[in-house]
């Protein structure tokens, strides 16, 4: 099938090559409808953003109206706020189906607790994320999660958590890519742990950490050579500690911090046109001009001209794959 937006084969064939470096793929739990025809209507949703994603993540597929047993096609379903709950009510039939959904969402909790991420259909009264309409007495009051994105922000909140309208955002979706490929770097990181190689793993990730939350960071530093913790109580903390630092998503100043202090680390290297186009760059990405991968692009590559090891082993100059951006 063609698709007029996105050239589903050229990307399916960059992800093939990038595969031949071991590429490490998170596993992501994903909205069935994103690849079967389970949508209440009997429809798929074909998005470019999660199409993108597909090749580079391990994705686990999950439709919960299905899951309880409802059919496809079937009636639609909403969300009621009846004093402090919401009710899963299809209205046609006159259903109430919380019991049966909560249900459902307790027994999906082992496979949530394995994955490093989650992108869910927005608007729907199981999975959107702020975008489900709430129904009062027939009157749409607002809008609210869906129960499984409550479920997820409730039993998991430091789960990277979007649905594919939120992640159209190119700051949202910077930040979950390099939430989700962190986590995952982490997990395959702990099948072969040891001192020195956490030590290694820290140091890929410092100037990624100073950037979203400098206090942890200081924090992290301090743990990685404590000498009185044995490593199984050591990596315990780290991880504690890591989801929450790179939990939040960072500001333009927090990104302009890192950003100056990488344009003063190469400034002896550079001529007086090159200092200064750098300079403009960044005065366009304060003022929004420009997006964060194009400076990240300038410093990896001024990073290879001058065979920086250092910097090219920083996570932050390419948190994901290149092709992702």
């Amino acid at each position: 099938m063609h698709f007029s937006f996105f050239n589903k084969k050229l990307v399916t064939f960059i992800a093939k090559l990038y595969n031949l470096k071991v590429m490490i793929k998170p596993k992501i739990l994903l909205s069935r409808c994103f690849n079967e025809p389970v949508r209440y209507n009997g429809s798929s949703v074909l998005d470019k953003v999660v199409e993108k994603l597909k090749p580079f993540i391990d994705p686990v597929y999950v439709c919960p109206e299905v899951e309880i047993g409802l059919g496809i096609p079937r009636s639609k379903i909403i969300l009621i706020k009846e004093k402090n709950r919401k009710k899963f009510f299809q209205v046609e039939t006159g259903k109430d189906l919380t019991v049966k959904f909560l249900e459902f969402i307790n027994q999906l909790k082992p496979i949530l607790e394995k994955v490093e991420g989650a992108i869910l259909k927005s608007r729907s009264p199981s999975c959107g994320v702020g975008s489900t309409k709430l129904y009062y007495n027939g009157v749409i009051i607002g809008k609210t999660d869906g129960l499984l994105a409550e479920s997820i922000k409730l039993n998991f909140p430091e789960l990277p958590l979007e649905d594919e309208e939120r992640l159209k955002n190119p700051e949202i979706y910077h930040h979950f890519l390099v939430r989700i490929f962190s986590l995952a770097e982490w997990k395959n990181f702990l099948k072969n742990a040891s001192p020195s190689k956490l030590v290694s793993f820290h140091n890929s990730y410092k100037f990624l950490l100073k950037t979203y939350n400098k206090e942890l960071f200081k924090k992290l530093e301090h743990l990685v050579v404590k000498k009185d913790l044995d490593l199984k109580e050591k990596l315990l903390l780290y991880e504690s500690l890591f989801k929450k630092a790179i939990s939040k998503k960072p500001s333009k100043i927090q990104h302009l911090n890192t950003l100056y202090y990488l344009a003063n680390y190469f400034t002896r290297k550079l001529n007086s046109k090159e200092k200064r186009y750098i300079l403009n760059l960044l005065k366009k990405f304060k003022r929004n001009q420009i997006r964060l991968e194009t400076l990240l692009s300038v410093f990896k590559n001024l990073a290879f001209r001058f065979e920086d090891n250092y910097l090219l082993s920083q996570k932050y100059l390419q948190p994901f794959p290149e092709v992702l951006y």
